[in-house]
């Protein structure tokens, strides 16, 4: 597709069809709730166009330095061939004719006060700090002079000022207000393949708001039905005689606790869940290989990293029971947790009912990176995770007896 100014020639993505039915229905503001790769930045481009074509300011806001970044460097090639002059300090270009198209980062919102434009484009608008502030004290004062129009591109994040706006879009009572619903399928680029596997993948809450574009109330919760999946009934190992056992153990020493899990795979539930800390590390090992002997375990998975190499080290020299490391990454760590949460929803283990063990999976939290806009999984700040951590390792651990492969290297000596 192509947009011609005089005798000038522009290339410019061509809209899909969803695109187009918000271009065919637009109204002064317009509010987009999209699943994830709709195309909301690529058609935020599109968009700003008319306004800059026709020798009129508009602008850009997002809720980061870097994802402004990313859309500028986008801007300037889309607009290079009509670009009069560039100030790269201020993120702002002019064009042949007098328009001019800006980009503002809203982590400092307030700098954007007193200027006037004739477009606004609010890229991620659920992940932008105080929206209701950005928008009211600071955006919508700058379209005064030009009557200016507004739209707010984002896929949902709980139930806050986006989904406020984007009510205000079905609501006749707001005559200026468009609303739009696209979930990830809308854009035809995007292979229902891989839309597919993100469903088996993720737990259904983050599949919902991230690819179908839901407003979930309690975003941010990772794990949900968690009381169907509890028990407090003990047994003995005398009840797993011929059992497949599995452990998981999460390493900690002050600050955080070292957590060992222990399941039955045979009979779907966990049979023993240790937590503590403030002990040094050989009665920590010592500790661990006391509960595998006890309820002889088949197959230990234990975290890896840093203060875990040197004590799998060690315990490859005390037992001839599988012990194996496992790094827990940015990469390896989302699939641990959404198998974990998977599980829960389905039901398919049952989990001792231990108060401070089913407080840090009410509280495990996923949130979006505001720099890379990727999902990451942790304890909101002054919680622990390690039963959750350990937990996750017990569910890895029976999915690679299931692939019949041990992914992770053995410490042997």
């Amino acid at each position: 597709m192509t947009a011609t100014n005089g005798t000038i020639r522009l290339k410019v993505t061509r809209p899909h069809p969803a695109q187009r039915v918000v271009m065919e229905g637009e109204k002064r503001f317009n509010v987009l709730a999209c699943g994830r790769r709709f195309g909301k930045t690529r058609f935020g481009l599109i968009r700003s166009l008319k306004p800059v074509l026709n020798g009129k300011p508009a602008a850009y806001f997002a809720p980061t330095y870097k994802m402004m970044s990313e859309f500028w460097r986008e801007a300037v090639e889309m607009y290079k061939p009509v670009i009069a002059s560039v100030n790269k300090s201020e993120h702002r270009l002019e064009v042949i004719g007098g328009g001019s198209f800006q980009m503002w980062s809203l982590d400092s919102a307030d700098t954007v006060r007193g200027r006037k434009y004739a477009l606004a484009l609010i890229d991620e608008a659920a992940m932008v700090t105080d929206l209701e502030n950005a928008w009211n004290k600071v955006i919508r004062p700058t379209l005064t002079d030009y009557e200016g129009e507004a739209d707010f591109y984002s896929t949902p994040k709980g139930v806050g000022f986006f989904h406020t706006l984007f009510s205000r879009g079905l609501d006749e009572a707001f005559p200026d207000w468009q609303s739009f619903h696209f979930p990830t399928s809308s854009n035809p680029f995007i292979k229902q393949t891989e839309i597919d596997a993100a469903k088996q993948e993720l737990p259904s809450d983050v599949f919902r708001q991230e690819y179908l574009a839901e407003f979930i109330q309690g975003e941010g919760a990772v794990f949900r039905n968690i009381t169907a999946n509890l028990t407090s009934v003990t047994t003995t190992p005398d009840h797993h005689q011929g059992h497949v056992l599995i452990a998981g153990v999460d390493w900690g020493q002050v600050n955080d606790f070292t957590a060992i899990s222990i399941a039955c795979e045979t009979c779907k539930r966990e049979v023993e869940l240790d937590r503590f800390n403030k002990i040094d590390w050989e009665f920590q090992r010592s500790r661990l290989l006391s509960l595998l002997d006890k309820w002889n375990v088949t197959f230990c998975l234990a975290e890896e990293n840093s203060i875990g190499s040197p004590n799998l080290e060690a315990l490859a020299k005390a037992t001839s029971r599988k012990v194996v490391g496992f790094q827990t990454t940015a990469q390896s760590k989302p699939p641990l947790i959404q198998s974990l949460a998977l599980a829960l929803e389905q039901e398919e283990y049952k989990w001792l009912d231990i108060p401070i063990a089913t407080r840090e999976l009410e509280a495990y939290e996923a949130t979006r990176n505001e720099n890379t806009n990727r999902i990451q999984y942790s304890a909101p700040k002054g919680f622990h995770d390690d039963t959750v951590i350990a937990r996750c390792l017990v569910r890895e651990a029976i999915e690679q007896r299931k692939r019949n492969t041990m992914t992770a290297t053995p410490f042997r000596m």
